[in-house]
Formats: C-alpha cells, structure tokens, sequence
C-alpha cells in the first residue's frame, strides 16, 4: 500500500503572509550578517541551559530534537529570544526521500526561518541539499550575500554522499555567494582554499562536543 505523507497546515501560520520565490514558492529570507562568537549548542539543550543569552543554539541533531519548534513555535519562541542567537532548522533532505517529502521539508525550513525573522530573531538560515535534481530549488528563498550554515554530518565518509556534498557546497557558494559559512560538523579542510573570498566558522556537531567533553 502507498505511504502518503500527511501535511499539515503549520507554514500558513508561520509564513502566510511572507514574499515567495521559486518553483515550489518557498518564503524568501532577507539577508544577515550574523557569525557566532559565543560557544553553540545543540538545540535539545535549549530549554535546561542556564544562562541562555550567553550560548547559541544549532539544529544539526536529529530531526525529532527540533520537531517541537515546529509544532509548538509559539511556546518557544521566548525562549530562543533569551538566547544569543540560532542556526536554524535542518529538517532532513536525504537524497532517498522522494521529492514530495523533500520540496515539504525545506518548506519548514523556510516557514520558521521566515517566522524568527519576522519576530526580530538573531537567526541564520541553514542550506539543505539532497541529490543533483535538488539543486534546481532547494536553496530558493534563502538570501544572497549573507551568512548561511550547513552540516558535513553523515556525509564525508560515505564516497557517494561526500560527492553530493561537494557539488552541493559548490551550487550554494555559486547561487548565493554568501559572505559568510557556519559549517557544524567534521571539517573538510578544502574549504579554506577553494573559497578564499568566503569567511567560514567551524562549529562542533553534537557527537564532536561529547568527544571534546571527554577528552577533556
């Protein structure tokens, strides 16, 4: 029996009323010029971190962790406010998912970025990618000259995901030229020389934190 996907009605509350642009008329994102300074977490520790204004929080864990902001933006909402700021959500492209459930995640992605922003969020959007086919919109609606961010997690080990990686990075840096790239998980030291022009910040993933923490 076929699987369908049930929608729901969630990006008509979050960006009814946002400027759409593309094939799948994704909410366009203004630019930013934001880069962390302060130290990142992952957004499950949002709500027990103490002291929240002094942390940025990141959504490059499981999708399950940051469902909730989708389901319940309202209730955090303050809560992200009491933070320095947030990379916001990497609901998951992964190149086996069909496009219809790709083209509905990168809507959530654009339907809460364009949501924080409007509500005055410190946020930087994060660029998503699955196969070849994506690239033809899966970066509409995020902004052009700007920081953005993106994960390596899950894709420099396997020969296959690390050669959609590049070509990825290199259709974003040619599409939107940001000025800036927060790059969260295992660093690929080739992005330092093949975009000079572009100031990249490396932050730890999750699993990097804990074996940081250990190490210590």
């Amino acid at each position: 029996m076929k699987k369908f996907i049930q929608f729901d009605f969630v990006p008509e509350f979050l960006a009814g009323d946002a400027p759409t642009i593309g094939k799948y008329q994704f909410p366009q994102i203004n630019p930013n010029n934001y880069l962390p300074e302060e130290p990142t977490l992952p957004f499950n520790y949002l709500t027990s971190t103490k002291e929240r204004q002094n942390y940025w929080f990141h959504c490059f864990i499981d999708d399950k962790q940051f469902q909730k902001l989708w389901r319940n933006f309202w209730y955090y909402l303050p809560i992200i406010r009491q933070a320095k700021g947030l990379i916001s959500t990497d609901f998951s492209l992964f190149r086996e998912y069909n496009e219809e459930l790709l083209v509905y995640n990168c809507r959530r992605n654009r339907s809460i970025d364009y949501a924080l922003q409007k509500a005055g969020i410190t946020m930087i959007p994060t660029a998503g990618f699955a196969d070849e086919s994506s690239l033809e919109w899966c970066f509409d609606g995020l902004p052009e000259h700007s920081t953005l961010a993106i994960t390596t997690n899950g894709t420099l080990s396997d020969p296959e995901a690390k050669r959609l990686f590049i070509g990825g990075v290199h259709a974003l840096i040619n599409q939107k030229e940001p000025t800036a790239l927060v790059v969260c998980g295992k660093y690929p030291k080739w992005l330092d020389t093949k975009y000079p022009g572009v100031k990249i910040l490396h932050i730890p993933s999750y699993s990097e934190m804990w074996r940081n923490r250990r190490c210590a």
